[in-house]
């Protein structure tokens, strides 16, 4: 409130035409803002000589004194002058309103390094991966020449650690890796990647700028350059540190939060910023005496026709695909004798598979999938770090739709295949326990950083952890051997990400119904909790 009212009294001098005092806050982001007003107050209504200069200016124009007709136009003139000036004000205001309203988020930060990755084309550098224990010690786990561009290509070379001297290549349209000691060259699918090196620069702005508190809180000279040290809060996750360059307003390392006494800092030791990978570098070959060995069952084809007489049934083709994507090619699954059509947008950035079979089993949805309808069909969706997926059968066909995009994106996709509505199952509010679990949430929390460690992966998966307290419902003191309740007698009957519904056919069990939250990070990354349970008739 008082910076609102401080910054009101800065724009009242401005509009007295008097010289602002500026005594008092003297922080970045009380000067940013002033700044902002002052370019803002540019745009202000036009100062006359006189109240009458308009007209006689438009006279001596039309060679003629001023009439009604002018007098009219001058009015309207001043009129737009004067709604431009306020429809700015109010922008600023907006401006400033959001900016207050965040106080833990340093917009001017954020808005920097996106602005700054807009202009980059590609980089080359060295990264090092520096591994700290809970005494001090340090050694280097890994290091590793990265060639990176805009368009999702790299290029990496190991130079130290387990994986040294292995190359990993993704040109868009192939991606392979050499192993010299084993002198063999392997081949994969270019999408989805789940091969992504560490520290990104452009995953790692993403993060910056979805996290709940960004703080500027020192400097320090990294690998020859002058940083920022940002301390960055994500949701539901550690805070963890991040250096940026002062000049390139780029990130130049990250350090981890310690974890089961471990810490990670990751480090750019050099970095340059290019025009583009050198072409050399992204075409494929074989190194002579090499084996190839292709992961890849994809056979490449050029018309409809010819995925007919290959799969036997015709795709169903998207009517009304969402802006900006284009076909980019179409594939024959070989062993799955599936069809599968690529679209991707113009910087070739985001991309959408969207994949067609015909039935071969009774659809059944994985453990851990978010649970909907596509058509009225019922449907499987599942995400990751790296993209979201949508699964469902429909007429004797099984349709699977994924892509590095949002949700919201994927879902225009799998509607425009079918013509049906993408609906995600979600709790109704009579949707509640009738017996409530205490959680202990420091308990929780502890789970949380110990899975984020690699333990304890069961509890990324509801159905498992259903299994898990149903069981200890008939076994309060302890589980010896076998679990009483088998996993394979749990379903899950509802699950929006975030809350989820499991149920129990054991006749055995207390429970009839087991309910879950993901109470400390609402993504594919956090653990289940049991938050209540209805008892079996």
């Amino acid at each position: 409130m008082y910076k609102e009212k401080k910054l009101s009294r800065y724009i009242d001098e401005l509009n007295a035409e008097k010289k602002p005092r500026q005594k008092g806050d003297t922080s970045n982001e009380y000067q940013k803002l002033t700044e902002t007003v002052r370019l803002i107050r540019t745009v202000k209504e036009t100062e006359y000589p006189d109240a009458n200069y308009p007209e006689r200016l438009i006279a001596s124009l039309k060679g003629r004194e001023p009439n009604k007709q002018q007098g009219s136009i001058v009015k309207i003139i001043k009129r737009a002058v004067i709604l431009t000036a306020a429809a700015a004000a109010a922008a600023v205001l907006l401006f400033v309103s959001f900016d207050l309203a965040l106080p833990n988020k340093n917009s001017g930060v954020v808005y920097a390094m996106e602005q700054a990755m807009k202009e980059v084309k590609a980089y080359h550098g060295v990264l090092n991966v520096i591994e700290t224990n809970e005494l001090g010690e340090t050694m280097t786990q890994s290091a590793r020449e990265v060639w990176a561009d805009k368009k999702g290509n790299y290029y990496l070379t190991e130079l130290k650690g387990t994986a040294s001297g292995i190359i990993t290549v993704n040109n868009g349209q192939e991606k392979w890796q050499i192993r010299p000691e084993e002198e063999v060259v392997y081949r994969f699918t270019t999408f989805p990647d789940p091969y992504r090196f560490t520290f990104e620069l452009g995953n790692e702005i993403e993060e910056v700028r979805n996290a709940v508190s960004v703080k500027v809180v020192g400097d320090e000279r990294i690998a020859g350059r002058e940083a920022s040290i940002l301390e960055v809060t994500p949701e539901g996750g550690d805070t963890y540190r991040l250096w940026v360059d002062k000049e390139t307003d780029l990130p130049l390392q990250r350090q981890s939060a310690m974890q089961n006494a471990i810490q990670y800092k990751v480090t750019f030791s050099s970095i340059e910023f290019e025009d583009g990978i050198p072409s050399e570098l992204l075409v494929y070959n074989i190194p002579s005496g090499y084996e190839e060995i292709d992961t890849n069952p994809e056979q490449v084809i050029s018309t409809i026709e010819e995925v007919e007489s290959i799969v036997g049934f015709q795709p169903l083709i998207p009517e009304d695909i969402p802006e900006g994507y284009t076909l980019k090619k179409m594939a024959i699954q070989k062993n799955e004798s599936a069809v599968k059509f690529y679209y991707v947008t113009k910087d070739q950035n985001k991309t959408v598979i969207i994949l067609q079979s015909k039935v071969r089993k009774e659809f059944s949805t994985e453990s851990d999938a978010i649970l909907g309808f596509v058509n009225n069909n019922k449907a499987e969706i599942r995400t990751n770090s790296d993209a979201f997926s949508i699964r469902w059968q429909e007429q004797g066909m099984e349709y699977n739709v994924l892509g590095n995009i949002s949700l919201e994106k994927l879902s225009a996709f799998a509607e425009s295949l079918t013509g049906g509505k993408v609906i995600i199952t979600d709790e109704k509010d009579t949707d509640k326990p009738q017996v409530e679990v205490r959680v202990d949430l420091a308990a929780e929390e502890n789970d949380q950083k110990s899975v984020d460690a690699g333990h304890s992966p069961w509890k990324l998966d509801p159905v498992f952890v259903s299994q898990v307290f149903a069981s200890l419902l008939l076994s309060p003191e302890g589980i010896i051997g076998d679990y009483p309740i088998a996993y394979e007698d749990i379903q899950m009957v509802k699950n929006n990400g975030t809350d989820a519904i499991a149920e129990i056919k054991s006749d055995t069990s207390i429970a009839k119904r087991v309910y879950l939250k993901r109470l400390i990070r609402q993504d594919d990354t956090g653990i289940w909790s049991v938050v209540g349970y209805d008892p079996a008739e």
